[in-house]
């Protein structure tokens, strides 16, 4: 499966008009090597650089201890290691680029980059460093192609799903029998989420937030206090599986849930009916939105309008297509949605029920089915084995 991406990887990179493109975002690395920079989301200072010529071997600059990881996850190309501490900066880097590029003839050419992912500063030192290359932005081409998935991709994002609902079902478990006695506290079942989602597979876990109470009206908050009885609260968390991610978001109460928290849960599944109808081909993302927003208005059902109710998932968490007023992008088969309508609970707690749908030719495919999450998932009852 994965080959088709690499093939597509190929047809992308042949029709552009530059000698190699160069991927300095983690996201882009990720997608056009195939493999994951460990933990590289929160190194923002620290950079690896993929460089793929139009002709010849594919090559990667990164850290040394970067570079077994990258071996080991079958990169077959060259690895151009480098030691953060021969200069200051990204110095290290540039320097190990000029040698890789100097090496291929490559030095002069036209040179495209990711643009919109480094800092005028590094941007700057390229131009020093190479006076008679000629860069070119390739963010639209990475866009284009990462925009629409394969078979393979799909599959990897489908099981990140999974290992993401699993691992916040097992924190739950946890919970059961003990909001109040002996007693947790929202970090500490925020940890027990990061946790059972890592031991389900993932293989790296990004956003992840809990919200307990008034905390749910703000979209983040701190992970401060004690999980109380009779709260309703949302569990937001993006994990990724081999470098492809999910970004689920999921409800649940302390105890059983009062008739306003579950008219509340309901008016939220009544907007995403809506918006689930609207999923498939040939659909503008802002024709899914104004659809939402006239099931809102006849519903009389508040939401967060300025969020949007959507958008893709990928080699990052958050990426194109983006469900909102102002895109006009259309659906197709092999793109990969996450959908987010967030409305409003009896204290005004943003409530919603983030999904993952793959469009496909007849409609769509739901990726994050481990559980239905229909219903508020209500903490009770006793698990002796937690």
């Amino acid at each position: 499966m994965m080959d088709q991406l690499e093939q597509k990887i190929k047809s992308g990179l042949e029709g552009g008009e530059f000698d190699a493109v160069l991927a300095f975002g983690v996201d882009n690395f990720n997608y056009l090597t195939r493999t994951v920079l460990p933990f590289a989301e929160h190194y923002p200072t620290r950079r690896a650089v993929a460089v793929l010529p139009k002709e010849g071997a594919s090559a990667v600059i990164c850290p040394y201890d970067w570079s077994q990881a990258v071996k080991d996850q079958g990169w077959k190309g060259e690895i151009a290691a480098y030691d953060e501490n021969e200069a200051v900066g990204v110095e290290a880097m540039v320097k190990s680029l000029e040698e890789l590029l100097v090496s291929l003839g490559l030095d002069d050419r036209r040179l495209g980059l990711d643009g919109s992912r480094i800092t005028k500063a590094l941007m700057d030192r390229l131009n020093e460093r190479f006076p008679k290359a000629e860069w070119q932005p390739v963010d639209p081409l990475l866009s284009d192609m990462r925009i629409t998935k394969t078979p393979g991709e799909t599959g990897l994002i489908e099981r990140a799903c999974k290992q993401a609902d699993r691992g916040m079902v097992y924190a739950l478990m946890h919970l059961e029998g003990a909001a109040e006695n002996p007693g947790y506290t929202v970090a500490e079942f925020t940890e027990r989420i990061r946790v059972h989602v890592n031991e389900n597979g993932a293989s790296g876990v990004g956003l992840l937030n809990t919200a307990f109470g008034t905390d749910g009206q703000m979209y983040y908050t701190p992970q401060r206090g004690w999980v109380k009885s009779g709260e309703l609260f949302r569990m937001d968390v993006s994990a990724h599986y081999m470098g492809y991610w999910t970004n689920l978001g999921r409800m649940g109460v302390t105890g059983k849930p009062t008739a306003e928290q579950e008219k509340a849960y309901n008016e939220n599944m009544r907007l995403k009916a809506a918006a689930h109808e609207m999923l498939k081909p040939g659909v503008a993302a802002n024709e899914v939105y104004a659809h939402v927003a006239r099931a809102a208005e006849r519903q009389a059902i508040g939401f967060w309008k300025e969020a949007g109710i959507g958008h893709g998932v990928g080699a990052s968490h958050h990426e194109p297509p983006y469900l909102n007023l102002s895109s006009s992008t259309e659906l197709k088969p092999g793109m990969v949605i996450a959908l987010d309508i967030q409305t409003y609970g009896p204290r005004q707690e943003l409530i919603h029920k983030k999904d993952v749908y793959v469009i496909t030719e007849e409609g769509n495919r739901k990726l994050s089915w481990y559980r239905s999450w229909d219903e508020l998932y209500a903490v009770t009852g006793f698990r002796a084995t937690h």
